[in-house]
């Protein structure tokens, strides 16, 4: 008799603490099962992303390269928009933020008719880029170019002063120094006979 309201006690203890576990599992796989799921729409731009962060290095240097045979061949307009792609993938690319600012340069200097676009301001806009990313001295350097050929001296001043006090004795250093004697003697021409003319008759 014992020994069968023992055997009972124990089975009616397991019954009712198995159960609400039991009950609990079957809850949380429930949930799980029912929990709400992505939608489908939009997963595909998902995959190409990460498709795309995988190869970019390789598109990036397809990019540069095709940018680079479109320079090349002085079609310009072509090496832009590669250019662009490139810096669209790998926007921290110094690189392809020079070549692209070189590139709008020389398609700015060819003078189209028509062509109101202000290639020198997109120009500075990835020079001063590839500056602030890498401190890239070749951008540096062509800046300081562009701000002469607009006779803005001071700011290409400050440029060929920078390359000189990083980097002394490189070849761009040598063309840097070249550049600063030829800028002094540029900023120091007077600009006219007209405006000395003119200042002198006002003393």
């Amino acid at each position: 008799m014992n020994n069968r309201f023992l055997l009972i006690t124990i089975l009616l203890f397991v019954a009712f603490f198995a159960w609400p576990k039991a009950y609990m599992a079957s809850n949380g796989i429930d949930r799980l099962m029912h929990s709400p799921v992505a939608p489908m729409t939009g997963r595909k731009s998902e995959a190409n992303f990460y498709s795309m962060l995988n190869n970019s290095g390789r598109e990036y240097r397809g990019w540069i390269r095709d940018g680079r045979n479109y320079l090349a061949r002085r079609e310009y307009e072509q090496a832009i928009w590669a250019f662009r792609k490139a810096v669209k993938l790998q926007p921290a690319a110094e690189e392809a933020r020079f070549l692209l600012a070189w590139t709008y340069e020389k398609r700015g200097l060819e003078g189209l008719p028509g062509d109101s676009t202000d290639w020198d301001a997109l120009a500075i806009k990835e020079y001063t880029a590839a500056i602030e990313l890498a401190d890239h001295l070749p951008a540096r350097f062509n800046l300081a170019l562009l701000h002469r050929r607009n006779d803005r001296f001071s700011e290409a001043r400050l440029q060929l002063e920078h390359i000189l006090l990083v980097d002394n004795r490189s070849a761009l250093a040598r063309k840097a120094r070249t550049e600063l004697s030829a800028l002094f003697a540029q900023d120091m021409r007077p600009r006219s006979i007209s405006t000395v003319f003119r200042d002198s008759s006002h003393e």
